[in-house]
């Protein structure tokens, strides 16, 4: 089973689109969470999509998740955050898995008129909101797994690159809470994979964490043409007949 994500700067270019598309259909990944994407970025011929509201870019068809499953979708479920967030129960050969998609707020992200924010303020209230959520989608599904994914705006292990200590902190001990783990942690990658460690996650129930085989990790900026601001990552995990949740 292969999970990945990538932000992929709302698919901008038509010709770099090409590329995109090939290069995420060279990662033969079962799931993608694609973040800052756009409808003309089209996996439709092999996976069905599950997307967040439109997000007004300048672009009609610009989102800031959608959900590629070669699996069926079941159900697509409740959020509080239609625009930013998208969830989804799929069937896999395993059984089902809940997939959730996400951008967290960024440094510059400073919320609206209504509810402004100031660094970093807007993550860790969003953090906490979706901490929340997850918690929630656990409780109300027991029995399925759950995986998180999308670009979470902070590295996770390795230098400092982005993010804040606090910020890692709620992440972590948020998501060890539910029993799960971050599988792209920068340690569990390829040494050298990015330049920089990665700020786009995908997170798992901490008992698949044995069965991880390896992190696909490339860069967004190079080689040339550049296909967007942000790395991209795949997560290979073993399965057999069933998973554990």
């Amino acid at each position: 089973m292969r999970i990945g994500t990538w932000n992929v700067e709302y698919a901008r270019g038509v010709d770099r689109n090409k590329l995109r598309l090939a290069l995420l259909e060279r990662q033969k990944a079962d799931v993608w969470v694609l973040t800052e994407t756009h409808d003309d970025l089209d996996l439709g011929s092999t996976h069905a999509a599950v997307s967040t509201e439109q997000r007004p870019t300048g672009r009609i068809g610009g989102r800031w998740t959608t959900i590629w499953s070669r699996w069926p979708v079941v159900e697509k479920l409740d959020v509080a955050d239609p625009i930013r967030t998208v969830a989804a129960l799929l069937r896999a050969p395993f059984g089902n898995v809940i997939v959730y998609g996400t951008v967290l707020p960024w440094h510059s992200d400073t919320g609206t008129a209504a509810s402004p924010a100031k660094g970093w303020a807007k993550q860790d209230r969003v953090l906490a909101e979706q901490l929340g959520e997850w918690a929630q989608l656990r409780a109300l599904h027991p029995d399925v797994p759950l995986v998180v994914a999308g670009d979470l705006n902070m590295n996770l292990g390795g230098k400092h690159y982005y993010g804040t200590v606090r910020g890692r902190k709620a992440l972590r001990d948020g998501v060890a809470n539910l029993g799960l783990a971050c599988a792209t942690e920068t340690e569990l990658l390829p040494v050298d994979a990015l330049r920089h460690p990665p700020i786009d996650h995908v997170v798992v129930p901490i008992a698949w964490m044995a069965r991880v085989r390896g992190v696909s990790a490339w860069e967004g900026k190079t080689p040339a043409p550049r296909l967007s601001d942000h790395s991209g990552l795949v997560v290979e995990i073993e399965v057999g007949e069933s998973l554990p949740r």
